[in-house]
């Protein structure tokens, strides 16, 4: 009876140390899987034990090129891989490259650590939300990270778990075009021989600790335009690094946030307002030191919290910059507002399309027309047009309502004097006596305005300054005018005669 119970509990012990749900079979080795969402068939790869560092202890190990599927198959039904689980291949010293699909959100920690024999690059994908920690600890043959994940939140989580640990061959980290934010400890501590700097346009958020002790980022960093925050001890120690230019949209630099930079001599800010930031933010840099700010903002960085610690400081001349405003089609507009402008003042830029084309809207995605600039760096601003097509055919929403397609404007041969949409009689207004198109709607509601003729001509585009629109000089005949705001879009067809 004691043998009988002996080996029971050996046999129950040896079944609760599996860990998967099914296996698949890929060359000469299995891969294992959890089922982790079973309505929506998701599964992540993990490794066939539950316990002890070598989990594949029995089982034949991957080796070579580790490629993991995008799906796979298990009971007739197809399943997306999306996550790879703790300590999944961990030690596996045969791996010498991995693909992972893009299906893949989440790295479990060490979940390649001490892959030893893995060489050369290493791709982390756009929907990486997830790193562990340690995930690559010890993969010593790893020479270049691309990092492409869009909005990573986390990322080994601690400067003694950082996902690249003891990577020594590691000389090269670039970032995908889509990356908005590098997470906090994304790389700290990573000595790397050689930094490519490559931070995307768009990339708005540098984390807590993401490149601390980083002692070979050498040179100038220029962050892209879009970078709005720097987190606590971001560079903090980065010894080699000589200057750093913040762009004119960034808003706060955290605690200690280039702490100890010791040759750093040369800080650029175009931001008009100084970035809220500690006053230890740049404790340890070099005394001799010169802060260059935009020269009407001087007195406000001189009194800043932080700021006023650098006492060398040097306003940028000139105090004007050169902005462009130009349009994509000469042939089908043009725009009002390029020149030179002093630092800190608005422009407004006005977009002005020619007889059979209508404005689209501006190349940076604003719609306003007229739109106000506040004048922070040498900028291009580009409108765009397009031609108006006509389309003869009546087309009717409503009775009265009239649709205006992305590149088609549509008219309607109706006689009708004062064609209104339904419930928008007051909204916009023909007056007869004074042809003048009264608009009731408040200008900063007006996201767009165009006016039509009886053909699908854009005649008008912009804000009415006064709350109407002059009618007296434009020749008789039919017009659609169309607004769009935020919440709707009204349309009146209407009749004008120079004569009345």
């Amino acid at each position: 009876m004691k043998r009988h119970l002996i080996l029971l509990l050996l046999v129950m012990t040896a079944t609760a140390s599996w860990a998967y749900d099914f296996k698949v079979q890929v060359r000469d080795y299995a891969l294992y899987f959890n089922i982790i969402d079973a309505d929506e068939r998701a599964v992540e790869v993990t490794a066939p034990l539950t316990e002890g560092n070598n989990r594949w202890a029995g089982e034949v190990p991957p080796a070579g090129n580790l490629a993991i599927p995008a799906e796979v198959e298990y009971n007739n039904r197809t399943y997306t891989v999306v996550g790879i689980a703790d300590r999944a291949f961990y030690g596996c010293s045969d791996i010498t490259s991995i693909v992972l699909p893009a299906t893949i959100t989440d790295i479990g920690a060490y979940a390649f650590s001490q892959c030893t024999a893995l060489r050369g690059e290493v791709t982390i994908g756009e929907r990486v939300v997830s790193l562990g920690r340690s995930a690559f600890f010890g993969c010593s043959g790893i020479t270049a990270v691309h990092f492409n994940a869009r909005n990573c939140l986390f990322m080994g989580g601690s400067r003694s778990s950082t996902v690249f640990g003891n990577c020594r061959s590691l000389t090269k980290v670039t970032f995908g075009p889509q990356v908005q934010r590098i997470p906090d400890y994304a790389f700290v501590g990573m000595n790397l021989l050689k930094m490519e700097w490559n931070l995307p346009e768009g990339l708005e958020y540098i984390g807590d600790f993401a490149f601390a002790f980083c002692s070979s980022i050498s040179g100038v960093l220029t962050l892209p335009s879009t970078v709005k925050k720097i987190g606590n001890f971001a560079f903090t120690q980065c010894h080699d690094m000589k200057g750093v230019v913040l762009p004119s949209h960034i808003e706060s630099i955290g605690q200690m946030a280039f702490y100890q930079c010791i040759n750093l001599a040369q800080l650029t800010s175009y931001a008009l307002l100084p970035p809220t930031t500690d006053a230890d933010a740049f404790i340890g840099i070099r005394n001799s030191a010169v802060l260059s700010v935009p020269c009407v903002s001087e007195e406000r960085y001189r009194e800043a919290e932080g700021w006023k610690a650098i006492k060398n400081m040097n306003p940028m001349e000139p105090c004007s910059l050169e902005i462009t405003a130009k349009s994509n089609d000469t042939d089908g507009g043009s725009v009002i507002g390029s020149g030179r402008y002093r630092i800190g003042d608005t422009a407004v830029l006005v977009a002005v399309c020619k007889v059979g084309y209508s404005f689209r809207g501006w190349s940076d995605s604003v719609v306003d027309n007229p739109r106000k600039v506040i004048i922070s760096d040498t900028t291009t601003y580009t409108a765009l047009f397009r031609s108006a097509e006509i389309e003869r055919d009546v087309e009717y929403v409503h009775d009265t309502i009239y649709r205006d397609g992305v590149d088609t404007i549509y008219r309607t041969v109706e006689v009708n004097d004062m064609a209104k949409p339904i419930g928008q009689q007051e909204k916009i207004i023909y007056n007869r006596a004074n042809h003048r198109l009264e608009i009731n709607v408040a200008r900063r509601e007006i996201m767009s305005l165009a006016l039509y003729n009886d053909i699908g001509q854009c005649v008008y585009t912009g804000k009415p300054v006064m709350g109407y629109i002059n009618m007296r000089t434009r020749p008789s005949g039919y017009y659609i005018i169309r607004i769009t705001t935020l919440e709707d879009e009204y349309y009146l067809r209407f009749f004008h005669s120079k004569n009345k």
